[in-house]
Formats: structure tokens, sequence, C-alpha cells
């Protein structure tokens, strides 16, 4: 039997046009504002996409879970490197999101692979109810990462319109507070990844202490 080349399954295909447009928005950043926007939405958007593909072919891997998952942190982060020049007054709290996002998400991640878990959504259901509605229910899942993402890309678009309109700055403070709550929720992620670690890691020396 031949064997599959996960490399080429479908969902990591569109993982890897998401990468390119990504990387495309970063080259266009400094210049030109609105096919930047354009590439990083596209990229964003696309991974809703995967998802769909992943599951309609079967094609559900450990390593489109985690190219998904890095794209997502890298394409945010570098985001926000671009958003750290445009308002310097504010970098401290870029760099505070910078680092709840990458942290919360690594720990997570780490913690539900040890548990033996396939995908960092693949929580214990029994555990945070916030988190559960949050990885569980995927209009909110995608309406908070949405609006996290929107809110960021509206700030860059915000720095190059000499006269916005009212209605982007309502989108604004509606996508700010969707941001807002999405670090909340980061902070539930990195308690939870936390007590979980430290569980695991009692069990562990538990049994260590019984065998001696």
């Amino acid at each position: 039997m031949t064997q599959e080349n996960i490399f080429l399954f479908v969902p990591n295909l569109i993982g890897y046009a998401r990468i390119v447009l990504a990387f495309l928005s970063f080259y266009l950043m400094p210049c030109c504002p609105w096919p930047a926007v354009f590439c990083y939405l596209l990229s964003a958007l696309l991974d809703a996409f995967d998802g769909h593909a992943a599951r309609a072919l079967n094609q559900s891997t450990k390593f489109g879970a985690m190219l998904d998952m890095l794209t997502d942190r890298c394409a945010t982060m570098c985001l926000l490197v671009n958003l750290c020049l445009l308002y310097p007054s504010y970098t401290f709290l870029f760099q505070l999101s910078m680092c709840l996002d990458i942290a919360s998400h690594w720990l997570h991640l780490h913690s539900s692979t040890v548990k033996g878990s396939a995908s960092h959504k693949a929580i214990d259901l029994s555990g945070n109810p916030i988190l559960r509605i949050y990885y569980t229910s995927k209009p909110v899942l995608f309406v908070m990462c949405a609006g996290n993402e929107l809110f960021f890309c509206l700030l860059y678009v915000l720095h190059h319109i000499q006269e916005p309109a009212a209605w982007i700055y309502w989108l604004q403070g509606l996508c700010g507070t969707i941001c807002l709550l999405k670090s909340g929720i980061s902070v539930l992620h990195l308690i939870s990844a936390s007590q979980n670690m430290a569980a695991l890691d009692a069990s562990e020396r538990e049994k260590a202490m019984k065998r001696q």
C-alpha cells in the first residue's frame, strides 16, 4: 500500500497558500496598506476553509493543526510588530498582547499534546465552561477570532486614512470589545493549561513515589 503524502493533503495546501499570502501582506505593509490588508484578511479567511476541507476529505492531521496554529500566531504577531512602528506610544500594550497570545496558545497546545489530544482545540469538556463554549461553538470561535483580527487590521488602516467615516470608529469599538474578551480568554487558556500541566506533574510524581 502506498504511503499517503501528508504534505500534499488539500487542507495543508490551503495552509501553504495562507503562509504565502501572509508573507506578501508583511512585505506590503510598509508601502501598500490596502493590498496588504486584503492579503492579510484573505489569509485569515482561508483558515475556515482548511478546517472544512480537512473534515470533508477526512484529511485532519497533527501537522495540519500545528501549521494552522503557527500561521495564526505568527501572522498576528507580525501585524502587531507593524502596529508598534505606527503607534510607538502603545508599543508596550502590543508587546503584552503578543506575549499573552503566544504563551497561552503554546502552553495550551503543549498540555493538550501531553494529555494525548490530537489538536489544541480538542479540550477536556469537563474543564473550564468558557473555554468549552469557545472551542465547541463555531459561531463563537469565528466571531472572537475575526473580531480580534479585524480590530488590529482597522488600527493599521486608520493610520493610513486621513478622514475615516464614522462607521469605522463604531466598528473599531465593537472589534476592540471583542479583542478584550479574547484577551480574557487567553488568560483563561494560560491558567487552565498551567493547572493541567501541574496536575500531570503531580500525577507523575505520585506514580514515581509509589514505584519507589
